[in-house]
């Protein structure tokens, strides 16, 4: 009978918790020291901040994740995953999933972002797969979800 992993279940959940907190920190500190980079940020992004609460978690929670993951993840990086061509496609489906975000509302600054919070879910992918990477991602909308709500 197969052990079940629980350092696959637990450490993408720690990582995505952890990445939320780091970078939205570093967030606020950017947005008090350079108030113009709050604009370069949220683009037209913001307009899902006004949405009810069902659809937060509905979009944010459960659409959002899977679907990028599945793409971003899964389709460009998982064919390349054992092969030298990783770093290459790491960085290729990073700057797409940035990209991304300019083109789904968010600002030049919300891209960048989302670059270095894609390179760490495709090393998550690499290291865990498909679910840790999707659990990563969970993790991390979930906590920005609290912090919307609440």
């Amino acid at each position: 009978m197969k052990r079940f992993d629980y350092n696959a279940l637990i450490f993408p959940i720690v990582i995505g918790v952890v990445l939320y907190l780091i970078n939205s920190n570093f967030l606020k500190f950017l947005f008090e020291f350079y108030p113009p980079s709050l604009e370069l940020t949220f683009g037209r992004g913001g307009w899902w901040l006004t949405q009810p609460a069902y659809i937060k978690i509905i979009y944010v929670g459960f659409i959002a994740p899977f679907i990028e993951e599945l793409v971003f993840r899964k389709f460009m990086l998982g064919r390349f995953i054992r092969e030298k061509q990783f770093v290459f496609w790491l960085i290729v489906s990073s700057i797409v999933f940035g990209l991304w975000h300019i083109v789904i509302g968010w600002g030049i600054l919300k891209a960048v972002d989302m670059f270095v919070v894609g390179i760490i879910f495709g090393l998550v992918y690499r290291k865990y797969g498909f679910k840790g990477s999707l659990l990563s991602h969970f993790a991390n909308n979930w906590v920005a979800l609290w912090f919307m709500i609440l």
